[in-house]
């Protein structure tokens, strides 16, 4: 028991926070939102820590590949999975949504506005930026992702000159590392903060009018999350990849859930990735790439929103067009949601055009896509991890985790 109590030390540590900070704000209510500098200095530290991280151990980990082909082909098969996964939880909640009617009970006056105007639809403009200093900013991540893969492929195509600063990228890696490791000492403090403002603000707005489709959501998140993740783990690595994901993914999951953010559990997730026995040059690619783009939870959320705004409106959703065109629709929204500037609203604006609500539906979609961050965002990080073990079962073949273990033991 001793044994066990250690080995999952941080992780129960972490969910007592989680905890004591839920309750407190269920207590406190609004006003723990008193607490937001506490969970902002842990939060902006990691953030701080992303732009580094992903720079740092991309560039070293493709330009140590040395096989443009690998890279294309672990590219190839993220995004092909990311769409895949991403079709198969929509799906699930549009079966989901026929069995249980989530708008049951929804009765809100639709007189609110949303301003819009930072929202754009510019999505090839998320992969660049327009001057250098712009690249390492936690906003713009995927330009960071694009510029550090031609990077390391300038640095590949320099040959033996470049290796020294291959060198220098590895060891800045290992410091980067230390640094979050002592970063994430303040992750209980920060995460039980964070925690009690999330319930603290939106604790009623769970039990209001919208309280059956988040309920709804939660149920199908959960059932979807244990299942996915341990169908991806036993597809790519057995019964062993099965029970190795589970005892290693607490820490990611509670850190997504606490901070709902994807960016700012990048590095605890690259650590689940590592402890997993992914490579380098894989997990170092598909985790940054995942946080941007692979977003399981937020298509689950979309459908839901869909299926709800159908209700009030009185369209039948359940037809073969509209079914095709809310999947097609959650899977681009799902992309674009944390790639570019108002990209939640450029989400809702996706749904409007393609169903013709009208621009007061905006505020159901906010509030549901806001009482429902947290948990999406938990299911989306923790979702990398196993897109990660996939790739690996692709490209490195079915044994890899073995060849891990055996080469460690050595």
């Amino acid at each position: 028991m001793k044994r066990v109590i250690n080995s999952y030390r941080s992780s129960l540590i972490l969910l007592a926070s989680m905890i004591l900070g839920g309750l407190l704000g269920f207590v406190w209510g609004p006003g723990a939102s008193s607490l937001q500098p506490i969970a902002d200095t842990f939060l902006n530290l990691l953030y701080c820590s992303v732009v580094p991280l992903i720079f740092f151990s991309l560039s070293s980990a493709i330009a140590k590949m040395q096989n443009l082909s690998k890279l294309a082909k672990i590219m190839g098969n993220f995004f092909l999975l990311t769409f895949v996964t991403g079709i198969v939880s929509s799906l699930f909640m549009v079966v989901s949504t026929f069995l249980v009617n989530p708008a049951s009970g929804v009765n809100i006056a639709l007189n609110e506005s949303v301003d819009t105007s930072d929202s754009n639809l510019n999505i090839l403009g998320m992969f660049t930026v327009n001057d250098f200093p712009e690249l390492f900013s936690r906003n713009h991540l995927m330009a960071l992702i694009v510029f550090t893969i031609i990077f390391a492929i300038g640095l590949i195509q320099v040959g033996e000159k470049g290796k020294p600063v291959v060198t220098l990228m590895e060891t800045l890696t290992e410091v980067i590392v230390k640094v979050i490791g002592i970063i994430m000492k303040l992750a209980p403090l920060g995460l039980g903060a964070y925690f009690a403002i999330l319930i603290g603000n939106n604790g009623s707005e769970v039990v209001g009018s919208l309280s059956k489709a988040v309920g709804l959501y939660l149920v199908v998140l959960v059932i979807y999350f244990i299942v996915s993740q341990t169908l991806a783990a036993y597809l790519s690595a057995g019964f062993s990849g099965v029970k190795k994901w589970w005892s290693t993914c607490i820490p990611v999951l509670l850190t997504a859930l606490g901070t709902s953010s994807s960016a700012a559990s990048i590095p605890v997730n690259l650590d689940h990735a590592k402890k997993l026995g992914i490579s380098d040059e894989i997990a170092d690619l598909v985790i940054p790439l995942g946080a941007t783009l692979h977003k399981d939870g937020a298509c689950l959320i979309q459908i839901v929103k869909i299926v709800v705004l159908s209700s009030l409106f009185k369209i039948d959703f359940f037809t073969p067009q509209n079914i095709f065109m809310a999947v097609l629709i959650s899977v681009i929204a799902s992309l674009v949601v944390g790639g570019i500037p108002g990209g939640g609203y450029v989400a809702e604006i996706f749904i409007i055009s393609a169903f013709g609500f009208p621009a007061q539906a905006i505020p159901i979609m906010v509030l549901l896509g806001t009482v429902t961050d947290a948990p999406a965002t938990a299911l989306n990080v923790t979702g990398d991890t196993g897109l990660a073990m996939m790739i690996a079962r692709i490209v490195d073949g079915k044994d890899w985790m073995m060849k891990k273990e055996l080469a460690k033991s050595l």
